[in-house]
C-alpha cells in the first residue's frame, strides 16, 4: 500500500509537519511517524531537518515555484527602483524631492543610472510588492467646443504660455507664482512674487526673453494685468504694448476657461503636487529659495508623456534662441508706444453670436447658428478687427467678418531689431464674401 496521501493545502501540510515533530519529540520512531501520518520516511527526515535547522518557523510552507525565474527583474534593478521612490518621498535629494513619483520618472532615472529599465507596468508591480506604491491622481477633463481655434505651435519659442498660481504659506501672506513655458519644448521659467502688477510682470517677461529667448507669440488668460483696464474700451495694457514692441503676438484665452491653456494648467498641477504639497513652506523667501530646484528637476529630469518620455532638455537640444539684449529698457517707460502687430482673442460666442473684448460687446451680423467659438484679431497697423471661424482644429480658418477698429493713438512700426518671420499659429485662412 502506498504512503502517498491526497493533495493537501499549505495550511494542512504545515499541520502535518507540526504533527510529525510532535510525534518525534514524544519519542516515536521515524518509521512509525511515517506510518501514522501516511508519509514516506524521507519526508519525515526532511521535516525533522527543517525543524533542527530553523525551529518551528522552518515548518512553514514554502513556494513551489522554481528558484530561478528567467523573466524576473534582477534584484539590483528592483532595489534601485524602490530606492528612487523612497528618495523622492524622503526629500533627501534637493532636485528629486520635487520629482514626480510615477513609474515613468523611475524608469527614466534607472536609464540615467545605466541600468536596463523594465516597463512602467513592471515597475508598478515592483513598487506594489515592496509596499511603496502611491495612489493614482484622478484628472477632471473639461472640453471646449469642437470649433475652438487652438493655436498651433510645435517649434521651440514659437509660443510661450503664461499663467499665475496663488498660494499662502503657513504664517505668511499670499504670493503669486509666475509660470511661463515654451510650448514647443516644454521648457519652464518660474519666479514667485508678493503680488502681480504690470511692473513685476513686465520685468519677469524681460527676464524670460533675456534667458530663454524671444517667442513669436505669448498665450495667457484674460487677467486684467495682461488685458488692460477693467472698464475703459480699447485700452491696451503695459504688457500688451511691451509684447508688441518686441515683435510678439498676444493670444488671450476665454475668461474663466483654464481648459483653454491645458499645457500650462497641466504643468501647474505638477507644480502643485511635486513642489507645493511636498514641502511645508514657511514664507515667500522659502519658496523662492526652493523654486530653482523644482525648475531644474523639470527641465532636466522630468519625462514628458507626449514626447515619448524625453526630458525637456532632450526635446530640441540644438535649439539656439534669439535672446533679448541685456540693455533693453523699454519696459521701464511709463507708457510704451503702441506698435504695429496683432492681438488675438479666442472667444466663446453666445446664442446671439455676441462676444466681448476689451470691454466692448460685438455681435456678428451673419448667421452664426451652431457655431460656438471664434478668433477675434486686432491688427493695430491696419486698425481692423478681423473675425475668423474654424469648423475644427484641422480646418483652415475662414474670415467671416471684419470691422474698422481705430485705436485713437499713433501706431509705430516695429523696430527692425525685432523683425522676425511672421508667426503662423493657424492655417492660412480662406476669405468670405461677407468681409
Amino acid at each position: 500500500m502506498s504512503n502517498r496521501v491526497p493533495y493537501q493545502s499549505q495550511s494542512e501540510a504545515e499541520q502535518m509537519r507540526h504533527l510529525a515533530v510532535n510525534h518525534y519529540l514524544a519519542g516515536v520512531k521515524v518509521a512509525e511517524i511515517a506510518r501514522r501520518i501516511g508519509r514516506s520516511r524521507q519526508w519525515v527526515h526532511d521535516t525533522l531537518n527543517r525543524y533542527r535547522a530553523e525551529g518551528r518557523s522552518g515548518l512553514t510552507s514554502r513556494s513551489r515555484a522554481p528558484h530561478t525565474v528567467h523573466n524576473r527583474t534582477p534584484l539590483e534593478i528592483e532595489t534601485a527602483a524602490v530606492r528612487i521612490r523612497q528618495t523622492i518621498l524622503s526629500g533627501e535629494d534637493p532636485i528629486l524631492r520635487y520629482a514626480s513619483i510615477g513609474a515613468g520618472l523611475i524608469r527614466s532615472e534607472l536609464d540615467r543610472m545605466g541600468l536596463i529599465a523594465p516597463s512602467e507596468r513592471t515597475i508598478n508591480r515592483i513598487l506594489k510588492r515592496y509596499g511603496v506604491q502611491q495612489p493614482r491622481r484622478q484628472r477632471n477633463e473639461r472640453k471646449l467646443p469642437k470649433d475652438y481655434p487652438w493655436p498651433q505651435a510645435a517649434e521651440p519659442n514659437a509660443l510661450h504660455l503664461f499663467d499665475f498660481v496663488t498660494r499662502v504659506p503657513k504664517g505668511d501672506a499670499r504670493f503669486y507664482g509666475y509660470h511661463l513655458m515654451d510650448q514647443g519644448r516644454r521648457w519652464p521659467y518660474l519666479e514667485a512674487h508678493p503680488n502681480k502688477n504690470s511692473q513685476l510682470v513686465s520685468q519677469f517677461l524681460v527676464n524670460v526673453w533675456q534667458k530663454i529667448g524671444l517667442p513669436q507669440g505669448i498665450q495667457m488668460d484674460n487677467d486684467i494685468v495682461w488685458r488692460g483696464s477693467s472698464s475703459g474700451a480699447r485700452t491696451f495694457s503695459h504688457i500688451v504694448r511691451l509684447c508688441l514692441a518686441v515683435g510678439i503676438e498676444v493670444i488671450f484665452t476665454p475668461t474663466y476657461k483654464p481648459e483653454a491653456n491645458p499645457i500650462i494648467e497641466s504643468f501647474n498641477g505638477v507644480w502643485a503636487i511635486n513642489f507645493w504639497q511636498r514641502t511645508n513652506f514657511t514664507d515667500l523667501a522659502h519658496v523662492q529659495q526652493e523654486l530653482p530646484n523644482f525648475q531644474t528637476y523639470y527641465r532636466y529630469r522630468h519625462p514628458l508623456d507626449d514626447f515619448e518620455d524625453r526630458k525637456p532638455v532632450e526635446v530640441a537640444p540644438d535649439f539656439q534662441p534669439t535672446l533679448l539684449a541685456e540693455t533693453f529698457d523699454q519696459h521701464h517707460l511709463e507708457r510704451i508706444p503702441l506698435t504695429a502687430g496683432r492681438i488675438h482673442f479666442l472667444c466663446l460666442v453666445d446664442a446671439k453670436a455676441t462676444f466681448r473684448i476689451l470691454n466692448e460687446s460685438w455681435t456678428l451680423p451673419i448667421d452664426f447658428t451652431n457655431k460656438e467659438a471664434i478668433r477675434a484679431t486686432i491688427d493695430t497697423n491696419e486698425q481692423r478687427l478681423l473675425i475668423y471661424h474654424q469648423a475644427s482644429a484641422q480646418d483652415p480658418p475662414k474670415l467671416v467678418h471684419s470691422w474698422d477698429y481705430p485705436v485713437g493713438e499713433t501706431v509705430h512700426p516695429l523696430d527692425s531689431v525685432f523683425v522676425r518671420p511672421k508667426a503662423q499659429f493657424w492655417p492660412v485662412p480662406s476669405h468670405s464674401v461677407d468681409c
